[in-house]
C-alpha cells in the first residue's frame, strides 16, 4: 500500500486519466490548487518528486510520469 497526499492522488489521477498529453506547469497549478493559487510553479515539481519516489517504491515498468524538458509532465505508458 502506499500512502499519498491529496494533491499526489489528485496529480497521478488527472496525468493518468489524460495519458501521453503534456500539462505545463501552470496548467497544473490551475488544475490541482486552483486559479487563485500565488505560490511558485516549482510547487509542482516538488510535489512530482515526492510522487515519483513513493511510486518508485511499489514494483512497476508499465508506466511513468515523464518530464518533457522545458514544457512540463506526462503520464507515459510502455509498451
Amino acid at each position: 500500500e502506499i500512502s499519498l497526499t491529496k494533491k499526489e492522488i489528485e496529480l497521478l489521477w488527472l496525468l493518468s486519466t489524460n495519458q501521453n498529453k503534456v500539462f505545463t506547469r501552470e496548467t497544473l497549478l490551475d488544475s490541482i490548487w486552483g486559479y487563485d493559487y500565488f505560490g511558485d510553479s516549482r510547487t509542482v515539481d516538488s510535489h512530482i518528486k515526492r510522487l515519483r519516489a513513493k511510486l518508485d517504491s511499489y514494483e512497476h515498468e508499465a508506466w511513468n510520469i515523464k518530464t518533457i524538458w522545458g514544457v512540463g509532465y506526462k503520464f507515459d505508458i510502455h509498451d
